[in-house]
């Protein structure tokens, strides 16, 4: 029997350069505490057409979301294609 793979169909915004601005708190500061290179941190805080261009590994999103505190749709939010 063959299972087939549904694939889901969304995209992600970032929200964490809103986020980040509305605390007072940097880029650097974060990639500091969750030991990833502030380039890292700029592509995933960076939008295009409405969309992130990139999303962090799942162990980058819980280190972020409990240095910040926060949730994670207070940081990224699924759009529906």
């Amino acid at each position: 029997m063959s299972v087939g793979v549904k694939t889901l169909k969304v995209k992600v915004h970032s929200k964490i350069d809103s986020y980040l601005e509305s605390r007072g708190t940097t880029k650097a500061w974060v990639a500091d505490r969750i030991g990833a290179t502030r380039a890292q941190m700029n592509n995933w805080c960076k939008n295009e057409n409405g969309y992130a261009i990139s999303q962090p590994s799942v162990g980058y999103v819980l280190k972020m979301i409990k240095v910040l505190d926060c949730s994670i749709d207070e940081l990224w939010e699924l759009k529906e294609k």
